[in-house]
């Protein structure tokens, strides 16, 4: 199936970009963004009195999407740099944040981890429905899933956003009410461990001040006393916010839980985040966000382990009316821990055609 997604994606993109090419509509239009992210972080634990630097979310994306015609659009997102939030926890089987550089090249597809093309879809859309069919995010974990990756800090994020590859080949239906508020979404996709197809459906709406993104999918879950057992296990998240005026606060709830030694996918537990979020102008907005995470363990006393973050983030756009550039920082506690980051972000847009 992912084989079959992943050809039919590829040629039909080819062919619809060379259509464009030839059309001269002025409806018809694509862009290049070029996005490089340096942050530069420090990590202090005060169990062992350590502390180490890091490279926060240090990245290089590019972003290609537009218009083919009136119904028919694309959009593909390269992840060309990364900083490997995982690799250090990886080895020592512990979820301390050490980031290092390293090479994201690897095959397009569903995979256990990601590659270096995050997204990769066309999109027809008559009418109210739209249909999307490529390599494409889950509809999967409320709001906390909806932001773009390079502007996201892991370190603050909870432990299923970062073991959860998100990015799989996929086919989805969408369907927007008459009055544009409400959007249900169908989707089949790949899962991390390629066993099996997942099925997922998605509410999302606008209600005024109120905004919903709710969703189920079923996904693969291994059995780690049987390799060769796999179950289809619901994943539910409910994403609710509430803006009033510069504020807005949301809560997410999934069902599931970020494998603390990240080596799963998901596990047993559960994982709440909230986020009070202030943004008084274009130019900067700041947020105080609270990851709870309960993991499910026969190791521990208590039949779990809670890990918990709490960070301050904010972001500022010096130039005036431009989101070219920005300057991010975050800060804040893990467990027994403390981390602080601080970077900059550059977006360069080109029109194509």
């Amino acid at each position: 199936m992912k084989k079959f997604l992943v050809v039919c994606a590829a040629a039909t993109l080819c062919c619809s970009l060379v259509s464009a090419q030839e059309a001269e509509d002025a409806g018809r239009g694509a862009e290049l963004s070029i996005v490089p992210r340096l942050d530069a972080g420090i990590f202090r634990s005060y169990e062992d009195k350590s502390t180490s630097f890091n490279f926060g979310n240090t990245s290089l994306y590019t972003f290609f999407e537009g218009n083919i015609s009136e119904s028919w659009s694309f959009s593909l997102s390269n992840h060309w740099v990364a900083s490997d939030w995982g690799a250090t926890s990886l080895q020592e089987g512990i979820g301390i944040p050490t980031r290092d550089l390293y090479s994201i090249y690897k095959p397009f597809g569903g995979e256990a981890a990601n590659n270096f093309i995050d997204w990769a879809y066309i999109t027809y859309a008559p009418g109210s429905f739209e249909f999307s069919l490529g390599k494409m995010p889950m509809i999967v974990g409320g709001f906390e899933f909806e932001e773009n990756d390079v502007d996201v800090h892991p370190i603050a994020t909870s432990l299923f956003w970062n073991t959860f590859t998100v990015y799989q080949p996929a086919f989805s239906a969408s369907w927007t009410t008459p009055s544009e508020m409400t959007t249900f979404t169908l989707q089949v996709s790949a899962d991390q461990f390629n066993r099996r197809p997942a099925y997922g459906l998605k509410w999302a709406g606008e209600y005024g001040p109120f905004s919903t993104n709710w969703s189920a999918v079923l996904v693969s879950h291994l059995n780690p006393e049987d390799p060769a057992s796999v179950t289809l296990r619901p994943i539910l998240s409910f994403g609710n916010r509430l803006t009033l005026g510069d504020f807005s606060l949301t809560a997410d709830f999934i069902n599931r839980c970020g494998d603390p030694a990240y080596e799963l996918p998901d596990i047993d537990g559960h994982t709440l985040l909230g986020t009070l979020a202030y943004a008084p102008s274009e130019q900067f907005n700041m947020a105080l966000r609270c990851a709870w995470n309960r993991a499910k363990s026969i190791l521990a006393p208590e039949g779990h382990e809670d890990f918990l973050t709490s960070s301050l983030q904010a972001n500022w756009y010096p130039i005036e009316d431009d989101d070219m550039f920005r300057i991010q920082f975050c800060a804040g506690l893990m467990d027994k821990s403390a981390f602080a980051v601080l970077g900059t972000t550059w977006n360069f847009g080109f029109k194509i055609w």
